[in-house]
């Protein structure tokens, strides 16, 4: 299975309408599966759907002049999305 690192690195091959599965703790290295709705994968909980952790990397990237983000820096902005509703702030 791939890594929260690995797919947030390939977040634009991923379809639409998904969502991202990651074993807790969420960080880089965790465990992924990117699924439906309605088939969440067992041991891994819900982090976010597809569209809005690309939201998410556009405002980083937005906010800090256009900058691209490391893979490390996708991994903070989006688990602290998913922790807090909020981007993360500059």
């Amino acid at each position: 299975m791939p890594s929260l690192n690995e797919v947030l690195m390939a977040l634009e091959e991923q379809p639409t309408g998904s969502v991202i599965y990651a074993a807790t703790p969420w960080r880089a290295d965790s465990t992924v599966v990117v699924a439906s709705w309605d088939a969440p994968p067992g041991g891994l909980a819900y982090l976010l759907e597809v569209e809005p952790a690309r939201d998410v990397l556009e405002v980083w990237s937005a906010w800090r002049d256009g900058a691209s983000p490391s893979a490390q820096e996708r991994c903070e902005a989006v688990t602290h999305y998913a922790e807090h509703d909020a981007y993360q702030p500059a």
